[in-house]
């Protein structure tokens, strides 16, 4: 049998923490997985309780999952963006769009779990809900700066969106985001 080393050559074990959990959620969503309370405390070996006290309930954890796997596609759809003033805004928003239901895992998670994709994608206080209004507004601002829109606007235009893409994804029809990018034109261009 060999000698136990010395106490300060034994390897730290770390607790698991939020964090951890946050990050098994994104995990197993980027994986086309089911993100379950149950299966993410499991593979953190911690209880349940712990896991509502750390992130909130199951809704929140997801909002945080899609949120975290979606935002390199708004990235891109901003780069990638033509045209000028709220053309090319709405070129990124339609980039955007077309991305995010181009990414399996979230259009399995809103056709497997309809409903609660919808509660997640439209919370108006959700981090998801939030980020879209951000980055509409942030996207219009620099490409048509002369605009002045109220902020209340982009939270309009986010939760518009979002439902006209989205309830169609979830009955499994194909969205039209060409109309959705028309009713967004339509008000953005009442505020030239």
């Amino acid at each position: 049998m060999s000698p136990v080393p010395p106490a300060e050559e034994l390897p730290s074990f770390r607790r698991p923490t939020a964090d951890d959990a946050r990050t098994v959620a994104v995990w197993l969503f980027q994986q086309g997985e089911r993100v379950d309370m149950n299966t993410v405390a499991a593979r953190l070996d911690i209880g349940r309780s712990t896991l509502y006290r750390w992130v909130g309930d199951r809704e929140k954890l997801i909002d945080h999952a899609i949120l975290a796997s979606i935002g390199d596609i708004w990235q891109r759809a901003r780069h990638d963006a033509q045209g000028s003033g709220i053309d090319q805004a709405l070129d990124a928003a339609a980039r955007f769009m077309y991305g995010c239901i181009d990414y399996e895992p979230l259009t399995a998670f809103a056709r497997r779990e309809p409903n609660l994709a919808l509660r997640v994608l439209l919370d108006p206080d959700g981090l998801v809900n939030s980020a879209l209004q951000a980055n509409l507004s942030r996207a219009t601002a620099s490409a048509a700066p002369h605009l002045k829109i109220p902020p209340e606007t982009f939270g309009v235009l986010a939760m518009t969106s979002t439902a006209l893409v989205w309830a169609n994804v979830a009955a499994g029809r194909e969205p039209d985001i060409a109309a959705t990018i028309g009713i967004m034109r339509t008000v953005l261009s009442a505020h030239q």
